[in-house]
């Protein structure tokens, strides 16, 4: 799925393509999440219970929202990569480069879903910006606010002063903020609050990268991929069976999260990340920002019923052209854009290893199935 042995090595110092691999994939995760999975068993006859265990069962495989914990740890490692030693962060730049690449194209998406015909408002409770894919690119934003004093504190006193009083209160929330995540800007902000500490791991994770050690072994990367596919399936019956809030159980799978990406990292050291994987990367925070307008205006379409499996297919195809459209018109110029902002004095820091710019977009979250949308 994620490497080959046989792959290209794309690796330069500083980047890692198995990132970018990871990335789009997350992304086809909330993907899936959001339009269902591929319809092995439709038409079965749900009637019986034979039937409504393989329906079900099918279509509970795949729960958008860990995936944006995922993003979240890869998020926190890319932005914390070029600065994770003793580099000159300059604040100005750094803030015009972070904004104008997320915001840029947060824009026209936006503009996008309100000529498909979605009246959703922008502002107000369960509007766009608090629900729907946003509320995680919302949460990283303020992480992009607060990192350069984050930067600070763990250069002067250490991670400890950090991370203890962010998973304190990260845990605290998650207990009595049971409404985190309800589609107010409240919501949001307690979300951002108690989802932090999995960004923190991101950026201990750029810090451990250079002396992580080399996996070769292929059962171990598959059994961590089943491990976090596990993971996020328990996550999903906690929450939808059980009563436990998503912040509740994302926070917990940050952890499972930030060991199984690791695992990727020094897997992909002897087996680099398959080159289409890696080159789809480059757009995955289009297909994260464009496939639910993508989904709105296939329905709009003239065609044909081509059947269960043919119908699928077609929605996908088209999702994925208009999200790499996207990508050419609207997200790669404004990275362009945002390049010219260097947020390292390269005076001070030539020596510095190189931004992995893929890694900077983010892509970031996930949300339930169609039928469990936040």
């Amino acid at each position: 799925m994620i490497g080959e042995p046989g792959a290209q090595r794309l690796k330069t110092p500083g980047r890692f393509p198995v990132l970018d691999a990871l990335r789009i994939f997350l992304a086809f995760w909330v993907t899936m999440a959001h339009f269902g999975v591929f319809p092995l068993f439709a038409g079965v006859d749900t009637a019986t219970r034979f039937g409504r265990t393989l329906v079900h069962g099918w279509s509970s495989i795949v729960w958008g929202n860990p995936a944006v914990i995922g993003f979240f740890v890869i998020s926190g490692f890319c932005i914390h990569l070029p600065f994770r030693n003793a580099e000159d962060l300059s604040i100005g730049r750094y803030y015009a480069r972070r904004y104008i690449r997320i915001l840029v194209p947060v824009s026209a998406a936006i503009a996008i879903t309100q000529l498909t015909g979605d009246r959703q408002t922008i502002f107000g409770k369960h509007d766009v910006l608090w629900s729907g894919v946003l509320w995680s690119l919302f949460c990283e934003e303020i992480y992009y606010g607060v990192y350069p004093m984050a930067r600070w504190i763990r250069r002067r006193f250490g991670w400890t002063i950090l991370f203890v009083p962010a998973f304190l209160l990260a845990a605290i929330l998650a207990v009595i903020c049971r409404n985190a995540l309800n589609g107010s800007l409240l919501g949001a902000l307690e979300a951002a609050a108690i989802l932090f500490p999995v960004w923190l791991l991101g950026c201990v994770l750029a810090e451990q990268s250079d002396r992580l050690p080399a996996v070769h072994s292929t059962w171990t990367i598959w059994g961590w991929r089943f491990l976090a596919w596990l993971g996020s399936w328990l996550c999903e019956m906690l929450h939808f069976k059980y009563g436990v809030t998503r912040p509740q159980v994302l926070l917990c799978f940050g952890v499972l999260a930030y060991l199984w990406i690791r695992k990727e990292i020094e897997y992909s050291e002897l087996h680099p990340a398959w080159a289409p994987l890696v080159s789809a990367g480059l757009w995955s925070y289009s297909l994260y920002l464009m496939h639910i307008p993508a989904i709105m205006l296939f329905k709009k379409l003239p065609l044909p019923s081509l059947g269960y499996n043919l119908n699928w297919c077609a929605n996908i195809a088209f999702i994925m052209a208009a999200s790499y459209l996207f990508y050419r018109c609207v997200e790669r110029p404004s990275h362009l854009l945002a390049r010219k902002f260097r947020a390292i004095d390269d005076s001070k820091s030539r020596s510095t290893l190189q931004e992995n710019a893929a890694g900077e977009e983010i892509g970031s979250t996930a949300q339930g199935s169609s039928a469990m949308n936040p």
